[in-house]
């Protein structure tokens, strides 16, 4: 097996002499030659460079990032519950291999290199779990729990509710700034589960009359399975809602006046 610092000094080199990103889909070229996907309906799907050929079995392919010797290959199942996954095609002469894939079903990524490694980061599928890296150092992927991101937003809003006008409930409940005030909330349990019901949705709080008001849903399974939260617009306290399907909605908070819509269809959801 070669060494890391051969097949970083190549990926160097190659950022030296050419660009190292393209497009999706387009054949790129590589130390070995042509990198392209090969097959149809009735073929397999393959990664062919070099004369070789690496399966990706029912899956399709795309080719989206070149990081000098290396070709980021995304692999999916056509499917919507878990949009696409990653493997690491490396075209050095003589040491042609695609790693096995690697992901959390995220289309959203952060590509980062240094001169021994090179770096997915992405959003876990735990939304209380936050970034996890894919780290690749030429011989194998690793996977690193990186924990929630930080949020201007929430960096610039302290004291300020109405700063949340317009943007994601979700970010406001994963932001990293947030966890502590969440927590001092809401328990544990309760702050892991409205995340992971407002994972998708309408990613944009509005005003409605004194609050400030988002909602989102579970993915692959909306319907039944939807949060709410509303941030009283004078003070930033918040309110949250929980259905479940098959479970009675759940209140997390004390209002200070009526609840707001947003918040009541959750409540009195059947």
């Amino acid at each position: 097996m070669k060494s890391i610092s051969i097949l970083f000094a190549a990926v160097l080199l190659s950022q030296a002499l050419s660009p190292v990103t393209a497009s999706a889909g387009e054949e790129m070229n590589s130390p070995s030659g042509i990198v392209r996907i090969v097959g149809g309906e009735l073929e397999m799907k393959s990664v062919e460079v070099g004369g070789k050929r690496f399966p990706l079995g029912d899956f399709h392919g795309d080719l989206i990032e070149k990081v000098g010797s290396l070709v980021l290959v995304s692999v999916a199942s056509g499917g919507v519950a878990c949009p696409t996954n990653y493997a690491w095609l490396d075209t050095t002469p003589g040491h042609l291999r695609l790693t096995d894939t690697f992901g959390t079903c995220s289309e959203i990524y952060e590509l980062s290199h240094d001169a021994e490694t090179v770096t997915l980061t992405m959003p876990s599928m735990d939304p209380s779990e936050g970034q996890v890296a894919f780290i690749f150092d030429g011989q194998s992927v690793v996977r690193k729990v990186l924990g929630l991101k930080s949020s201007k937003v929430a960096r610039n809003s302290a004291g300020n509710a109405d700063a949340w006008i317009g943007e994601s409930p979700y970010e406001y409940l994963t932001a990293a700034e947030m966890e502590p005030t969440l927590l001092r909330e809401m328990t544990w349990s309760q702050l892991d589960m409205l995340r992971r019901y407002m994972t998708v949705g309408l990613q944009q709080m509005t005003v409605e009359g004194n609050w400030i008001v988002g909602s989102g849903c579970l993915p692959q399974v909306c319907a039944g399975n939807h949060a709410a939260i509303a941030l009283y617009r004078s003070t930033g306290q918040l309110v949250a809602a929980i259905k479940r399907d098959g479970h009675e909605p759940v209140l997390i908070g004390e209002p200070p006046e009526a609840l707001p819509n947003t918040i009541r269809a959750i409540m009195v959801a059947h």
